[in-house]
C-alpha cells in the first residue's frame, strides 16, 4: 500500500473511529466513560508515532507519554512528568472506571468555577469538551506530520480487510 493511501485510512480512522465516537459519547452527555476513552485514545494517537507494530505488547505508558509529549504538549506534557496522566488517566480510568482522589473529571456544561487542567486542593481538574477538542487539535497534528512525512505511515487493519 502506498504511503498516501496509508495515511488517507488513517486520517478516515482517526476522524470515525477516534474522533466521531468520543462526539457520541460527548453528546450522550457521557461523563466517566468519555474520559476512560478519551484517556486510552491519547494512547492510541501514541501508538502512530513509534515503529513498532500497533498491537505490540507493553507499550501502554510510552505511547501515551509520546502522544502527550508530541501531540498535546504544553500543560498535558508538564502535568505527564512521572506518568501522573498516564497513572491517574489512562490507567486507573481503564482498570478501576475510576479516577481515584487525584482528578476532578467535569462534564460539559457543569465547569462551575473550574478550568480545564488547573490544580483545585491538590487535584488535578479536567473538563470533557475541553480535553475532547485537545484530542481534536492532537489528531489534525498527526495527521499533519503524517502528511509532511515526519512519521511514518504504519499499516493498521481497519474498514474490510480486518
Amino acid at each position: 500500500m502506498e504511503n498516501r493511501e496509508q495515511i488517507e485510512r488513517i486520517e478516515f480512522f482517526l476522524n470515525t473511529v477516534v474522533l466521531e465516537e468520543l462526539g457520541k459519547l460527548q453528546d450522550a452527555g457521557l461523563t466517566y466513560m468519555h474520559f476512560v476513552i478519551m484517556g486510552q485514545a491519547v494512547e492510541v494517537l501514541g501508538g502512530f508515532l513509534d515503529q513498532k507494530p500497533m498491537k505490540a505488547k507493553g507499550q501502554s505508558a510510552h505511547r501515551f507519554a509520546a502522544a502527550v509529549r508530541y501531540l498535546l504538549g504544553g500543560r498535558y506534557r508538564l502535568l505527564n512528568e512521572n506518568n501522573f496522566l498516564y497513572d491517574k488517566l489512562r490507567n486507573q480510568m481503564t482498570h478501576t472506571f475510576l479516577p481515584g482522589g487525584d482528578l476532578i473529571l467535569v462534564k460539559t456544561g457543569e465547569e462551575k468555577g473550574y478550568t480545564h487542567l488547573e490544580i483545585k486542593d491538590k487535584h488535578l481538574v479536567l473538563v470533557a469538551d475541553t480535553f475532547y477538542e485537545d484530542l481534536r487539535r492532537a489528531c489534525g497534528r498527526l495527521v499533519q506530520l503524517l502528511k509532511e512525512g515526519r512519521i511514518k505511515p504504519k499499516n493498521i487493519a481497519f474498514g474490510n480487510d480486518n
